[in-house]
């Protein structure tokens, strides 16, 4: 067998493939013998006719079939014999076949990267050691204190503070025209009976609960101000608005003493819960300064990588970063025509996303063999037995869907890519 073989560019060659008709004698008169035994010609009982006859008469589905058997065969050994990094298999052109002078092709391939590793044992990556101060602590605990906050029915000369719940009845108009009638789509905001609701910014209209501070129960006011604010409709920012409220319970809010907070938390003391919520607040800040130092070593290690990838890989990815970008997108409301008004901008990004992420698993993969890491099946039960939880199934089902779907090498190599990654990040402390 013959090999010559063109790069094209970085990552693509074309190879063509030349086997002498010796080489491909063998598949060939097995195909025939085949065509012998179940071929029909008239006049000819079923493996009785004669060979020349049944080459003429099957001629062409002889040839495909010769074609499909020494074709994976004659790819499958020059790959090996080239020793070529393959990624895909792009096209096959150019296929010559007799019986006399064997099978010419040329394969298209797209083949592995070549760049330089960079110096991962000496990361320009800041180390830093998480501490937490006492007046964290303070803070957290009382917000822990703030959580299990109590809401007690008010007396009736109590007027209604910050974060106290209350229940109220409101109504808002645009110009003397109920908002519901401007804007159905506006409801929560347009008007209701018996509406509960926390003295918070950040749970209602800002203006409405300002206007609520201060109240007693069976109190009315009108108040007037101009819609703004990011999240509001457009059909209605800046446009006046009239509302009429009427305060009918307020609960005031209590917060737990100490005491009560021990008990609530199934602590012995104050000083069990600060211990407890230091220790809490230091995970935290071991996990997120992990995650830091993980951000900084792939940005170190992307910096200069900007080596040629395989385009069908590039294709691949992409593809698959535009599906996840479209179903992130449709769990958070986007409508598919915002999707196709920003294609290009979108189509762009997904791009440069999927080519980032295609270098660094290719850098992470060539430190993971300097390094000699491998994942043992363990590795393997671990993150399936942590994913399942996920995707709220159970670990059996989880691995029979990646196994069913062919993605367990896949996986294998994301997993690979993990334990490099945390080996490099765990080389700087």
């Amino acid at each position: 067998m013959k090999i010559d073989t063109l790069n094209v560019n970085p990552c693509r060659l074309k190879m063509t493939v030349k086997a002498e008709a010796e080489e491909t004698r063998g598949d060939y008169d097995q195909v025939v013998q085949a065509f012998v035994k179940s071929g029909r010609v008239p006049g000819f009982r079923p493996g009785k006719v004669p060979v020349e006859m049944v080459k003429r008469v099957y001629a062409k589905e002889i040839t495909e079939e010769v074609n499909s058997r020494v074709l994976r065969t004659l790819y499958k050994k020059a790959v090996e014999q080239e020793k070529i990094k393959l990624v895909n298999l792009v096209n096959i052109s150019d296929v010559r076949f007799s019986p006399e002078s064997g099978m010419t092709a040329v394969f298209e391939l797209d083949i592995e990267p070549t760049f330089t590793v960079p110096d991962y044992a000496a990361l320009p990556v800041q180390v830093e050691t998480p501490s937490v101060t006492d007046e964290e602590v303070g803070v957290h605990v009382e917000r822990i204190r703030e959580a299990y906050a109590k809401f007690e029915e008010s007396a009736a000369d109590y007027v209604a503070q910050s974060k106290d719940m209350v229940c109220v009845d409101f109504e808002g108009k645009v110009a003397g025209q109920p908002i519901v009638e401007i804007l159905p789509s506006a409801k929560s905001i347009s008007s209701a009976k018996d509406y509960w609701t926390q003295l918070d910014e950040d749970r209602f209209l800002p203006e409405l609960v300002k206007a609520m501070i201060g109240m007693k129960a069976g109190e009315s006011k009108e108040i007037e101000f101009t819609f703004e604010g990011e999240y509001l409709p457009e059909e209605l920012k800046g446009k006046a608005a009239v509302y009429t409220l009427a305060m009918k319970t307020i609960r005031s809010r209590r917060l737990l003493v100490d005491e009560e907070l021990c008990q609530q938390m199934k602590v012995e003391n104050m000083d069990k819960l600060c211990e407890q919520s230091k220790a809490s607040l230091l995970n935290n800040k071991q996990a997120s300064e992990v995650r830091r130092r993980e951000g900084a070593v792939i940005e170190a290690l992307l910096k200069d990588a900007d080596f040629e990838l395989p385009e069908s890989q590039v294709s691949d990815e992409v593809t698959a970063t535009l599906e996840r970008m479209a179903a992130d997108a449709q769990r958070q409301g986007v409508k598919p025509e915002d999707l196709e008004r920003n294609r290009a901008e979108i189509i762009e990004n997904a791009t440069t996303s999927a080519k980032r992420q295609l270098r660094l698993r290719y850098i992470l993969g060539a430190i993971a063999d300097e390094k000699k890491i491998d994942i043992a099946d363990a590795d393997v039960d671990a993150w399936i037995a942590e994913a399942a939880t996920e995707y709220r199934m159970t670990a059996p089902q989880l691995r029979a869907r990646v196994e069913k779907n062919g993605r367990m090498d896949e996986l294998r190599k994301q997993i690979r890519d993990q334990k490099t990654l945390k080996a490099i990040v765990e080389s700087l402390a």
